[in-house]
């Protein structure tokens, strides 16, 4: 369904605040209510749907307010005044749109069709941005996560993400998008980008969505952790041999020294003022612990009205977008003199890109000293995997050829209206529920000729999705408000990723929700 909504953009600044407010984590009386003033909608488990247009209350293991609960073929409605909390699989704000109840109800008819087929969601934890896949030779293979992180309309961004795709025999790049979480996606504009280079080089995007072809990729001479260890053969290739942060640093991790960080050393080639390195990583859980335990789950049911109506706002918005982006990401420094205690210098920040798929990032860097690079890549604890870190001595930066989307497939809503929506950044969103997929179908021109024989090709995503409210989260909230950046909440957030790591990350795995 395409949803037209007038979105604000906020883009997340590197601004430095300092915010130590801290927020005790303590078990609330789940018999006191909590008002909730946003329009919510609640997802049963037998597939119907209840909308609650003037909010709820929650407390005693029920929602409580007036209410209509749609059946499977939404052919007529029913009061409701109260819904148990063991019946809900998720509850979520909704915009209330221009087309008024009609719009609401288009997206919960499909997303009925997907809860009814699907076993276990009540259980489910799988959260993600949309995904996005192609086939290769056959298989699916996971190419990229879209705007990671972009948890409200305000935050709406847009991400590029390299892919290892090729044309089809027909000449065509079809990219499958996927919700496969329960969370409601809101996707504003899809673009393939292609670029030309010669086969002794490759092209990557860097930390700024800009595009840059690199050559003369070499080892790191040295690669260490904060502990000393040798990290080098983790970092070497790109072969599953990851870097994960030690666990007497992840243990050892405290409110005030929550970081670890990574050294490389390299030599420059002669007569360069600037390297790359190029970075192959991807999230740990602990980024989705901080956003379900801290931020959405430790307040309960007031995270509704801190989605729907507070990050609206400009000013709370901010607070909370400098904080992140202040605190969590890479930073990558660089060492201005060749002496072990010398200062490192802040030359980019790498943003979070999602706990699912691989991201490579190539980033730019000053050569400061003539017999090495020194490099520092610093962040939270066990916040990263890096399956490679290289140095690349030569780099250009390009600009893309921008591929025209020439088809939307998919079952669930018009075609011809996806296709329209999705080809420009505007006022309209293909709206996708959980267990529900497009194909965006593109065509680039002939492959290059001469030495310019190897194209590379980027998706650029952009949009925001609003994450279902589970329904443990809803029954034993731990604070009496909503989340305030703070390191605080980065420390229990590392304090609950250090005791359930294994189990998580396997439960994670297990809760996909299929598509159709």
């Amino acid at each position: 369904m395409v949803r037209r909504l007038a979105l604000p953009l906020l883009a997340l600044t590197s601004a430095c605040i300092h915010l130590f407010n801290k927020v005790e984590a303590r078990r609330l009386d789940p018999q006191q209510p909590v008002t909730v003033t946003s329009p919510v909608k609640a997802h049963l488990l037998d597939g119907r749907t209840v909308i609650f247009p003037n909010g709820v209350a929650v407390s005693d293991g029920a929602v409580r307010g007036d209410g209509y609960r749609y059946g499977l073929t939404l052919r007529d409605s029913t009061a409701v005044l109260l819904v148990p909390l063991d019946s809900v699989v998720g509850m979520e704000v909704f915009e209330e749109s221009q087309d008024g109840v009609k719009s609401f109800l288009v997206s919960a008819v499909a997303t009925a069709a997907t809860l009814v087929a699907t076993a276990g969601l009540a259980v489910a934890i799988f959260g993600s941005c949309p995904t996005i896949y192609t086939d290769s030779a056959g298989s699916v293979q996971l190419e990229a996560e879209a705007f990671s992180y972009s948890i409200a309309p305000i935050f709406e961004s847009r991400d590029v993400d390299r892919l290892r795709v090729r044309s089809a025999p027909d000449g065509s790049v079809r990219l499958e998008v996927r919700n496969e979480a329960l969370e409601t996606h809101y996707v504003n504009q899809l673009e393939l980008l292609e670029v030309s280079h010669d086969s002794s080089e490759s092209a990557f995007v860097d930390e700024l969505n800009r595009l840059v072809v690199v050559a003369d990729q070499r080892l790191l001479a040295r690669a260490s952790d904060r502990r000393g260890h040798d990290v080098s053969g983790a970092l070497r290739a790109e072969d599953g041999d990851l870097y994960r942060t030690d666990a007497r640093t992840l243990n050892a991790a405290a409110l005030g020294d929550l970081d670890d960080w990574i050294n490389l050393v390299a030599a420059p080639p002669p007569d360069v003022d600037s390297v790359v390195v190029v970075l192959r990583l991807r999230n740990s859980l602990l980024n989705t612990t901080l956003l379900y335990d801290v931020m959405l789950g430790e307040p309960g049911a007031r995270s509704l009205d801190w989605v729907g109506q507070d990050l609206k706002q400009v000013g709370p918005a901010l607070e909370v977008a400098q904080w992140y982006q202040q605190r969590m990401g890479m930073d990558v420094a660089v060492a201005a003199g060749s002496g072990e205690n010398s200062s490192y210098q802040v030359v980019a920040h790498v943003k979070d890109t999602g706990p699912i798929a691989w991201k490579d990032v190539a980033v730019v860097i000053p050569v400061l000293t003539r017999d090495s690079v020194r490099i520092r890549l610093r962040f939270p604890a066990d916040n990263w995997r890096i399956d490679r870190a290289v140095l690349a001595g030569r780099y250009r930066r390009v600009t893309a050829q921008v591929v025209p989307l020439v088809e939307v497939e998919t079952p669930h809503f018009s075609q011809d209206a996806a296709l329209a929506s999705l080809r420009t950044a505007d006022s309209r969103y293909v709206q996708t529920s959980p267990g529900e997929r497009l194909t965006a179908v593109f065509r680039p021109s002939s492959p290059p000729a001469g030495r310019a024989a190897t194209r590379t090709f980027f998706v650029a995503s952009q949009g925001y999705y609003i994450e279902w409210m589970r329904p443990g989260w809803l029954r034993a909230p731990l604070a009496d408000r909503v989340f305030v950046p703070s390191d605080s909440g980065l420390a229990r957030a590392m304090t609950r990723w250090r005791g359930a790591q294994d189990s998580l990350e396997t439960l994670f795995a297990a809760t996909r929700i299929p598509v159709r």
